[in-house]
């Protein structure tokens, strides 16, 4: 009788542990399901017209309702933790309110609202896998998602070319389940930091990140964006840079020494014979037509400098203050194919002010975890700078619904927070030692 009494607890144990890794096999999955949403490749592959790829139906707005819903739900079940991350941003958090209260002054007030609503619950949801998940969970679920991504892009561009390749404009590039190659090259760019990182800190999965890693970068060559190109073979240099100092001090000063005469040659080289080396990677002095569309903008910056047309409104209206670059340029321009200017239409050089502290934070504890991290290092620089360079092309600073801006919040909300560096043994395991001080693995 006592034996039995014994036992008893025992099946509610069981069935309670079965319960809860149900739960959390549950939530991972909700995690990585939100995570592609935000990456544009299921809109891009159900709801975008492929004969007008840039034209979404209004079913694609509808799609955003639910994902929204789930982000609000998993907030109220991780209140706590998710604002005990959020005080420590509060540069981030002024940005994104600024591009709410914009409405005050947009040209279309009813836009900006819908569109700084879709901000913050982007913005939300950046923080809170933030909040949810250490170095080493976050990181391996985004290459998770970018190894799906990159499976697709291959079924894509094979089996629908229609959709998946670029034939009227860069005819025979590649651009996956997206609007165009361009966004295709930086999604891979990602994918292969995120597939190096993910593999730096769990070798053991190595069997499936190297291929995945390989496969990004292939994707990279076929989607013919040189940008992505540049900024892959960066990131591979880097990440090579960044294992020598870390695993070999007495190389410090020598791998620093040629890294920074390295950057230095190439940027005294970029002022003295810009176009020789624009001609290296295949780009022509006004950077495929970007230079042009820039300077036009600054005159449309210089009409509303401070505050400017209202978040996300500048190129809605066809005859709004858009009307005037697209005319000149005799092409219908869709962004200023750069966040930093791109962000000044939207909402001035106040936030542009604003975010840039914030990112050079960022940056200087990203590299100084490079001296007191875990192997999270390599995620924090490279993807910091990666995000960096990106920005500089595309427009995806305060991005609304896009996985770049997600990625960055994420990554930058744990670097201010201090979470603590991710080490690991053989096993992938976090080593602490007995004074709650990290130690290297």
């Amino acid at each position: 009788m006592a034996d039995m009494t014994y036992n008893s607890p025992y099946p509610e144990y069981q069935r309670d542990l079965a319960m809860a890794s149900l739960f959390k096999f549950i939530e991972s999955a909700i995690f990585i399901l939100l995570i592609l949403m935000f990456s544009g490749a299921i809109i891009g592959m159900t709801i975008v017209n492929p004969e007008d790829m840039n034209t979404e139906t209004p079913m694609a707005r509808l799609m955003w309702y639910p994902p929204y819903l789930i982000i609000l739900g998993l907030a109220v079940r991780y209140i706590v933790p998710l604002f005990r991350i959020t005080i420590f941003v509060p540069l981030l958090v002024v940005c994104v309110a600024i591009c709410g209260i914009s409405i005050l002054w947009s040209i279309d007030p009813g836009i900006t609202l819908r569109r700084a609503v879709a901000l913050a619950i982007s913005t939300l949801f950046g923080l809170l896998i933030a909040a949810r998940y250490n170095w080493n969970e976050m990181v391996q679920r985004f290459a998770f998602v970018f190894a799906i991504l990159a499976i697709l892009t291959v079924f894509v561009a094979l089996f629908m070319p229609a959709k998946g390749v670029m034939h009227e404009i860069h005819p025979g590039a590649w651009r996956g389940p997206w609007v165009e190659k361009n966004y295709l090259g930086a999604n891979m760019t990602r994918g292969l930091v995120v597939m190096m990182c993910a593999f730096a800190m769990r070798p053991s999965r190595g069997w499936i990140w190297v291929p995945m890693g390989l496969l990004c970068f292939a994707l990279v060559l076929m989607s013919t964006s040189k940008t992505a190109l540049l900024a892959s073979l960066m990131s591979i240099g880097l990440f090579l840079v960044i294992r020598v100092f870390r695993r070999f001090p007495f190389l410090r000063i020598p791998v620093m020494y040629f890294f920074v005469a390295g950057i230095s040659g190439f940027l005294f080289c970029m002022f003295v014979i810009p176009e020789a080396m624009l001609e290296l990677i295949g780009k022509d002095p006004t950077l495929t037509g970007r230079t042009d569309i820039w300077d036009l903008l600054i005159m449309s910056i210089k009409e509303k400098p401070l505050l400017g047309y209202g978040y996300g409104v500048y190129w809605q209206d066809p005859l709004g203050p858009s009307y005037w670059v697209r005319t000149a340029l005799e092409w219908g321009v869709p962004s200023a194919h750069n966040g930093w200017i791109e962000t000044w239409l939207s909402v001035g050089a106040v936030v542009v002010g604003l975010f840039a502290l914030h990112f050079v934070i960022t940056l200087l504890l990203a590299l100084d975890r490079i001296k007191n991290g875990g192997v999270e290092t390599y995620w924090v620089v490279l993807s910091t700078l990666v995000f960096l360079g990106v920005s500089m092309s595309e427009s995806m600073i305060l991005a609304q619904n896009d996985l770049g801006w997600v990625i960055f919040v994420a990554t930058s909300a744990k670097l201010f927070a201090r979470d603590k560096p991710f080490w690991r043994d053989k096993s992938g395991k976090n080593l602490l030692d007995r004074r709650g001080t990290t130690r290297p693995g």
